[in-house]
């Protein structure tokens, strides 16, 4: 057997980074944050609390990158060609795309939900929401106007809050969630 390459000892390590945060996203859910220890993430993720600290150097850092994750996933499908202005076209594939994703990870959403409402987390990312946030409505608002809608702002809005509310009824219950038909709603909402 030959030794590992740099290459393979990366992997490895953010294969374990991955590991324990899904841990600590579970246990945060659970227990509530401030509930929570490095040494309780430590034992469920079945390392010594030594080497959590060669991951993340506090539970504080670890619920950022956690939540971070979260946002910068629907970051990467909203305005995909990172050109600063929303199409018609891009704001449907957002859609389509928020949906898979809730669909496909289903469970992480769920603990992600939980955690986002508990006060001591919202407050660690709250600048970042607002950062992420900030460019959602400035770019969504701008495609609104070049449609000619009545009230861009409001409906800018209207437009996150349904999707929120789909994300959080979905998870909640994703069995009896009416996905596809409520997903062609939307469309339909934005033709």
């Amino acid at each position: 057997m030959s030794p590992r390459t740099e290459k393979q000892f990366e992997e490895i390590r953010e294969e374990r980074r991955s590991q324990i945060m899904e841990v600590a996203l579970e246990l945060f859910a659970q227990q509530g944050f401030s509930n929570v220890t490095i040494a309780k993430i430590a034992k469920k993720a079945e390392i010594s609390k030594g080497l959590m600290y060669n991951y993340f150097e506090s539970k504080e850092q670890l619920i950022t990158e956690i939540m971070i994750m979260g946002l910068n996933e629907f970051n990467e499908i909203f305005d995909p060609n990172k050109d600063g202005e929303l199409t018609h076209d891009e704001l449907h594939y957002f859609i389509d795309e928020s949906f898979r994703i809730l669909q496909s990870r289903v469970k992480f959403w769920r603990l992600y939900f939980l955690i986002m409402f508990q006060p001591e987390v919202y407050t660690l990312i709250e600048k970042k929401i607002y950062e992420v946030l900030g460019m959602y409505l400035k770019l969504t608002m701008a495609l609104f106007e070049r449609k000619g809608l009545k009230d861009p702002e409001s409906e800018v809005r209207f437009f996150g809050a349904m999707m929120d509310g789909i994300a959080l009824n979905y998870v909640l219950d994703p069995e009896h969630f009416p996905f596809e038909i409520i997903k062609k709603r939307m469309h339909d909402l934005y033709q």
